[in-house]
């Protein structure tokens, strides 16, 4: 059981990457690769407010949530919007730049060193089943499957989210029945980047502030999405779990040093047999 609990949540940080490439995808057609940087802003702000000594936890959590939706709105006027009518890779590019900058200002600010953030909730371990579980695991848990399923619901029932969809299949024929795609892509971008800032004081406790943690979280990120499908949150939330179980069980029966070894394995394995993702519509288009 504690190996499951630790697992899914583990699963759950992924899983609150890919969500938030998801969201960006599915406003612009553009994955947000600064997407994990500007989370890990969310867990700074929360070692600020900690070493502060006097900052509500809830104040820490709106200032996140702000801060990191105003970087978002930033980088898509700056980084993403000049680049629209420019062929080639550019506004991967320029995404990378935003990532640098954001980890180059957070180090000259905090540091490079790993900086804990004790959980702003019970410590008291709770018993399930007779096994230990921390509250911070069942917390972190809750809140992916919240967002997800908020996510699913926004899409699959919103005209906002049906414009998203529809812009995602066929950007210049949404604009034509009356989609505004600038603002649906400067929106989706700054509610991808707030939410990923809000849910950052969530998960510092779990891991630790440190900029080099947001490739980390980009690649796992990157990965859950792939498997789970691009615009499904239903199959990222799957395949996030699947692969915190992996890391998990595979720690604790293969050795940790084997750990992303067996993810990545699996990662291409399903990919050959699944090249859309578990969840990914596979698209046919007639020239």
């Amino acid at each position: 059981m504690t190996e499951i609990i630790a697992g899914l949540a583990t699963g759950s940080i992924y899983a609150m990457v890919a969500l938030g490439y998801n969201m960006t995808h599915l406003a612009s057609g553009v994955l947000n690769f600064a997407h994990a940087n500007i989370m890990v802003v969310g867990m700074f702000v929360a070692y600020w407010g900690y070493s502060s000594g006097d900052v509500p936890a809830w104040l820490v959590f709106v200032i996140a949530f702000l801060l990191a939706g105003l970087i978002g709105l930033v980088e898509e006027v700056v980084a993403i919007r000049p680049m629209r009518n420019v062929s080639g890779s550019s506004e991967l590019v320029t995404m990378v730049g935003v990532a640098t900058i954001i980890t180059g200002a957070l180090s000259f600010h905090f540091g490079t060193d790993s900086l804990r953030v004790p959980f702003f909730g019970p410590e008291q371990a709770l018993l399930i089943f007779g096994e230990r579980v921390r509250p911070l695991d069942l917390i972190v848990v809750a809140a992916v499957i919240a967002f997800a399923a908020l996510l699913h619901f926004g899409t699959e029932k919103t005209r906002i989210g049906l414009a998203a969809l529809a812009q995602t299949d066929d950007r210049e024929a949404a604009q034509l029945r009356g989609v505004n795609i600038r603002s649906l892509s400067l929106w989706g971008f700054a509610l991808a980047a707030a939410f990923g800032g809000l849910l950052g004081p969530l998960i510092v406790s779990k891991t630790f502030a440190a900029t080099s943690i947001a490739i980390v979280l980009a690649v796992k990120g990157f990965v859950v999405l792939v498997l789970g499908g691009v615009g499904s949150h239903r199959g990222v939330l799957l395949a996030a779990f699947a692969i915190g179980l992996i890391e998990a069980f595979g720690a604790r029966y293969i050795g940790p040093g084997y750990r992303d070894i067996v993810v990545f394995a699996v990662f291409c394995a399903v990919l050959l047999t699944f090249p859309q993702g578990l969840f990914g519509e596979r698209r046919v288009r007639t020239v």
